[in-house]
């Protein structure tokens, strides 16, 4: 009794969602509310654990908000995944949009997101569930499954595998749009992938060319392919680090060669100008050193600053010098020169030496006034004659001279002695009047030639200046004045003492010359043409000293060293012979050519490419030295000849040229100045251009005077092409940015009714006047988005045309419904009218058809076949105008109806609306119809409606 009241007891006090019925826990789910907290536990405990699936399903429509089932839906079985997809997608109980697309937003799971992407309510939660999703086969599936297009197309997009793609082409079937567009990116990334093998394989044809380059034999045209190969690398796009390191290494490669190659290039064509230009050159020394002996000369008074001066030009006129002849042989005269200017500047250097050393007592004797001192140190200085005299020298010499008066008269007399006694000059007057009487002298003549033997004493000509003087003592011996006679004499002792100054120097130069030709016989470590240079060099110092300080055993010795010098450059020599005989045979081939070339040259030749023949040819001649003397020469001014005849044809072409270009540049003048098209007139001047450029150039400064002019004129035009694209181009954009407004306009409309149709129809006729979309990526883009918004809105007016189609029909439906009971009654003896409806589906005509059926069903026919046939041939009539299909047993009504239709519309073509009124106004006067065959067709005539 107690455990019976026990179990009485707890099933009075036990909560209903926790009895044992099911059904009493599914309806006790009612009373709870999960907006309380104990409550909403009690339903997530029901949802989770209780077993029966009704409980669980009654506890969970409970459950409204979604953010309450999320938290369970890892614990929970599908049924509660089901109500939160119901929930987020919009069904029953769903909360608000915004809320969901606000959840939405925050999930992961994309289980879940797939769903509400599929099964959405609205266009936007679904995309915002599909911008969630990153998997890509959920992806592809809505690309493919989903059935909103928008949806579809932004899943599309989103999908860039090449499988996906793959996919979307295999799969997408529902859109065209998704197809097309898959197909589309694989046809482009092919073509990219084609490109970037391109791209690589010209990268490592360009990488392989340079890295090859620097390793060829040299040729003409290797510059020119480097400079070639690395604009087409530089047209690339950018390359790999690697790729551009390895590159950029070969690019260094290469261009070292070629830098090094084109070095030594201009040091060979730097040599062949100085060695053609050495003469020059040595003479601009000569003239530098001979400038400073004459400035030096020309002053009043010296000092040191002077002589610093003299020194250090002689010194660096001296390294040019031997810059100069340590690569080439100076010529025998220009030596000879440079010699007797180094000679005449050392006299004047080592005087001033003897000065300085001197400096000291002389300033002293000139304090003491020591005429005897003054007159030693006087002549240890030495000064040479003509050389203008420091200030210490000059007070020296004005002392000594303010002495004179005072000397013992044996000085006097021996002075005399030497210049000539007054008594012997009177003696030379009587004798030179004599010898007037019996030959007469030409004094001016003999006052040039002794001028003249003092400069050669000056310049220090020996040679010339003994013969000039025996020849002027042997034919003026006593015939001349005291004056010119004493003027002779101290010129003859000047000759004595050049000549034996000259065997002074001359003997330790002999000896220096001796030992140098000696070294340089025995010498290992030079070159042979260094050697050969030297030797030529000592030869010619050797002859220039002539007989001065000349000795027997010395010359001996001197041409025993140069035999056997001449004994070890033999084979070099023999070398030299053989190249000068090669180089002297290619020049003359080389002249042979150029004369081949004037005498054969086209009249129409290209001058530039005669010019590079002589520039060439040029090239070719320095290159081939040196050559033998005599031959050489005459070769030379063959060559000259050569080259003239060629600029003469150079010049020839280039002037005809020149005149052909003035035509193009009047041409494209009169062409500027003209009214035509700008575009058509750009299109002439690039053929101009194109003249222009195969013509070849004019004479330099006519070429750059025509191009000026030719150029000014192609700018006008093109300037003018330009402006004109411009206005085009403005106005194609205005055009543009009307067609955009009109989309905008067009995509932000949707008609809601049929009358909304003039709407579009005026958008259209808009459109019409605006003319078509230019081409071009933004044209092409509002292009497809024109003809999408059109599709649309058409797509909605023939909806909204169904639907009102559909509900007319209803009307008629009643309408031909009531007659067709009216025609059952009247076979009944019932005869009743039918009263057409008061509403816009029916017209004048419908009312004529509606007494017109009235009217049969009272003149009731016995047999209603005709009009069930009637009927029939009503509905195919219906079918081809909706274009449905139809069944094989209506295939001889088509071919009636289709006849009937010709016949009918042979005056004037009607329109689908009135053709379709007609057709309901003669199903309207059908009848009487028979009730069985009107039940038949009833539910194919809406069938018919509703295709």
């Amino acid at each position: 009794m107690t455990g019976l009241l026990s179990r009485l007891t707890g099933r009075l006090f036990t909560p209903r969602w926790q009895h044992a019925n099911p059904a009493i826990r599914s309806a006790a789910t009612d009373q709870l509310d999960p907006e309380i907290p104990d409550q909403r536990k009690i339903l997530e405990t029901l949802i989770l654990e209780d077993d029966a699936l009704e409980v669980r399903h009654a506890a969970l429509t409970r459950m409204q908000s979604p953010e309450r089932l999320l938290p369970l839906l890892d614990r929970a079985d599908g049924l509660v995944r089901e109500r939160l997809i119901e929930l987020l997608s919009g069904g029953q109980d769903a909360p608000s949009l915004l809320s969901r697309e606000q959840l939405v937003e925050r999930l992961d799971d994309s289980e879940l997101l797939s769903a509400v992407a599929s099964r959405g309510d609205n266009q936007q939660l679904r995309l915002t569930a599909l911008s969630r999703l990153e998997d890509e086969e959920a992806l592809i599936h809505q690309a493919c499954h989903n059935t909103i297009a928008a949806v579809r197309h932004a899943a599309a997009a989103r999908i860039t595998s090449q499988a996906g793609l793959e996919r979307l082409v295999r799969d997408a079937k529902r859109d065209r749009h998704v197809q097309r567009q898959a197909r589309d990116t694989l046809a482009q990334r092919r073509a990219d992938a084609q490109q970037a093998d391109a791209l690589a394989a010209s990268r490592d044809n360009l990488l392989r060319q340079m890295e090859k380059l620097p390793r060829q034999a040299w040729e003409d045209s290797v510059p020119s392919r480097y400079r070639s190969l690395l604009r087409e690398w530089e047209r690339l796009p950018a390359a790999d680090y690697e790729i551009q390191q390895r590159f950029e290494e070969a690019r260094q490669q290469a261009h070292k060669v070629i830098s090094d190659h084109e070095a030594r290039e201009e040091a060979i064509r730097a040599h062949e100008r100085l060695s053609a230009n050495l003469n020059t050159h040595l003479e601009e020394i000569l003239s530098a050193v001979d400038q400073a002996r004459e400035d030096l000369y020309s002053r009043d008074c010296v000092n040191d600053h002077d002589f610093a001066s003299l020194q250090a030009q002689r010194r660096l006129q001296g390294e040019r010098w031997r810059e100069l002849t340590d690569q080439f042989s100076a010529p025998a005269e220009l030596l000879e020169r440079q010699q007797r200017l180094q000679q005449q500047l050392q006299d004047a250097l080592d005087a001033w030496h003897r000065h300085q050393l001197c400096q000291g007592e002389l300033d002293a004797a000139l304090v003491d006034n020591d005429i005897d001192q003054l007159r030693r140190l006087e002549s240890e200085v030495a000064w040479p004659a003509g050389l203008p005299q420091t200030a210490s020298l000059s007070a020296v010499r004005q002392a000594i001279s303010a002495a004179q008066p005072e000397e013992p008269e044996e000085a006097a007399q021996e002075q005399d002695s030497l210049d000539g006694s007054p008594a012997q000059d009177a003696e030379s007057a009587d004798a030179s009047r004599a010898a007037d009487g019996k030959a007469s002298l030409d004094l001016d003549a003999l006052d040039a030639e002794l001028a003249r033997l003092e400069a050669d004493l000056d310049a220090g000509k020996l040679k010339p200046a003994s013969r000039l003087h025996r020849s002027l003592r042997d034919r003026t011996e006593g015939q001349l004045d005291n004056a010119r006679q004493t003027r002779l004499r101290q010129l003859g002792a000047r000759v004595a003492e050049l000549r034996d100054w000259q065997n002074f120097v001359a003997a330790p130069k002999r000896e220096q010359l001796l030992e140098a030709i000696t070294t340089l016989s025995e010498r290992d470590d030079i070159s042979d043409e260094q050697r050969d240079r030297q030797h030529q060099q000592l030869i010619q110092q050797w002859r220039e000293l002539g007989d001065a300080a000349a000795s027997r055993d010395a010359s001996q010795a001197f041409r025993t060293a140069s035999d056997a010098i001449k004994l070890r450059l033999r084979d070099y020599r023999e070398s030299r012979k053989q190249l000068r005989e090669h180089n002297l045979a290619m020049r003359e081939a080389l002249c042979e050519q150029l004369e081949s070339l004037n005498g054969h040259a086209m009249d129409d030749a290209d001058p530039d490419s005669l010019r590079q023949i002589r520039d060439r040819a040029r090239e070719e001649w320095r290159r081939h030295t040196p050559v033998p003397a005599g031959p050489g020469r005459q070769l030379s001014h063959r060559f000259g000849e050569a080259l003239t005849a060629l600029q003469g044809l150079i010049d020839s072409r280039a002037g005809q040229i020149a005149a052909a270009k003035q035509a193009l540049v009047d041409a494209v003048e009169a062409l500027a100045n003209e009214d035509s098209p700008a575009r058509a007139r750009a299109e002439q001047a690039k053929a101009l251009q194109s003249r222009w450029r195969e013509m070849g150039r004019a004479p330099k400064g006519e070429e750059q005077r025509l191009w000026a002019a030719f150029r000014a004129a192609c700018d006008r035009i093109f300037a003018a092409r330009d402006q004109d694209r411009e206005d085009r181009d403005s106005r194609e954009q205005a055009r543009l940015d009307q067609w955009q407004a009109l989309i905008e306009r067009l995509d932000s409309w949707e008609p809601e009714t049929l009358e909304d149709a003039a709407l579009l129809d005026d958008a259209l006729k808009e459109a019409d006047t605006l003319g078509p979309l230019p081409r071009g990526k933004r044209g092409d883009g509002m292009r497809r988005r024109w003809t999408g918004i059109l599709k649309r809105r058409e797509q909605r007016l023939d909806e909204l045309h169904a639907l009102q189609l559909r509900e007319e029909w209803q009307q008629w439906r009643d309408l031909l419904e009531q007659h067709a009971v009216a025609d059952a009654s009247a076979r009944n003896g019932d005869v009743q009218d039918v009263e057409l409806p008061n509403t816009s589906a029916f017209d004048d005509n419908s009312r004529q058809a509606n007494a017109a059926r009235n009217q049969m069903r009272q003149a009731l026919p016995s047999n209603c076949s005709a009009a069930n046939e009637r009927l029939a041939e009503l509905r195919v009539h219906l079918a081809i105008l909706f274009e449905a299909p139809l069944g094989s047993e209506d295939e001889s009504r088509r071919l009636t109806v289709q006849v009937a239709r010709i016949n009918q519309q042979l005056g004037e073509r009607m329109e689908r609306e009135e053709e379709l009124d007609e057709v309901l106004d003669a199903l309207l006067a059908n009848g009487p119809l028979d009730w069985d065959a009107w039940q038949t067709e009833l539910p194919r005539f809406d069938a018919l409606f509703n295709h």
